[in-house]
């Protein structure tokens, strides 16, 4: 076998080994996986900007909900992928047409929680739909809220400290 084709098998072989344990380290599970952006409709594309290459970016979607938004029982979906430099999309896919709302978290150190301050507001970059400013408070879901239409909703997301 030729010393450059044996090279590169072995630098693939390196490469598809990292990339697995790279989700290995940040503990993102198969599950937390994303659809495929553009497979299907209705669709909502997610944009995150201000993303940097370290952690985990986690992206959120939640249904109607007036006591439990940003809590366990509205979420829909949860997303987590190897954070990246600069702008991420992801892509849920969503059973109908309808009202929802995004919030999206980089968890720079990777531990699969948002960090807070002090008075519980988010002390790592966070976003939510409708790119909502923390005030003293967190917004309601009435305040993030967007309608997804029967294709592809694109919606931008700011991460924002």
């Amino acid at each position: 076998m030729h010393l450059g084709k044996v090279l590169t098998l072995i630098l693939a072989v390196f490469c598809q080994t990292a990339a697995a344990q790279t989700l290995n380290i940040l503990n993102i599970r198969e599950d937390e996986g994303g659809a495929i952006c553009g497979s299907r409709s209705p669709q909502i594309e997610v944009q995150v900007n201000g993303v940097h290459a370290e952690g985990i970016l986690t992206v959120e979607l939640y249904k109607p909900s007036s006591r439990d938004f940003l809590k366990k029982a509205s979420r829909l979906k949860r997303i987590r992928v190897p954070a990246e430099d600069g702008s991420q999309t992801v892509c849920f896919n969503v059973d109908a047409a309808g009202s929802y709302a995004l919030a999206a978290y980089h968890d720079i150190n990777g531990d699969r929680e948002l960090d807070r301050q002090w008075n519980m507001l988010p002390a790592e970059p966070f976003a939510l739909s409708n790119n909502q400013k923390l005030k003293l408070r967190m917004p309601k879901f009435e305040e993030a809220a967007f309608k997804a239409g029967e294709q592809t909703t694109v919606v931008r997301l700011d991460l924002r400290k």
